[in-house]
């Protein structure tokens, strides 16, 4: 047993270096959002609407949320569609608020306010937010990413809570004077 020649421990650092090189390269071609695309989203506010409500039949129970999805990585994004589902909703349609079509490139750092409209199909199953999904166009491929909702203020009711205790309410003071 001998001790590592000069050659040995030269090779060994130059491997450690490019080791280290290589998982720089990584973070930063995953920060830049390179391999995956990195979304988030900010609430920017809610409405809710009874539909078609009469003693008989039960109304449709609509929401129209605003959200704007920022590009969190480094390099530019094409998204060319942004789809939404969740648990006891029925998603009707995401659009720009400025009304022009998908596809739109997002810069980095880049913010796009859209509408998202959904009716409450479940009160007593609905999740408290409705999952946005971005897919995204590149010169190798399409890649689907979540675009997640910033956490919102603590205390503050959700649309679907805000929504179906609206729905509740109506049934409740149905036929009452106004």
């Amino acid at each position: 047993m001998g001790t590592l020649t000069r050659r040995d421990r030269r090779r060994f650092t130059v491997a450690g270096c490019a080791g280290l090189v290589l998982v720089a390269a990584g973070l930063l071609f995953w920060q830049a959002g390179a391999l995956a695309p990195r979304f988030s989203a900010f609430s920017g506010g809610f409405g809710e609407e009874l539909l078609d409500d009469s003693p008989e039949r039960p109304g449709t129970l609509l929401v129209h949320e605003e959200r704007t999805v920022v590009n969190d990585g480094f390099l530019p994004i094409t998204v060319a569609e942004l789809t939404a589902s969740g648990r006891g909703l029925a998603p009707y349609s995401v659009t720009a608020q400025d009304g022009r079509d998908f596809p739109r490139v997002l810069e980095a750092g880049e913010r796009l306010p859209v509408v998202v409209d959904y009716a409450v199909t479940d009160c007593e199953t609905a999740t408290e937010v409705i999952d946005l999904r971005a897919r995204v166009e590149r010169w190798w491929g399409t890649a689907e990413a979540g675009v997640p909702l910033v956490e919102a203020l603590p205390g503050i009711t959700g649309p679907v809570t805000s929504a179906c205790g609206y729905a509740e309410f109506m049934a409740e003071h149905r036929g009452e004077p106004g």
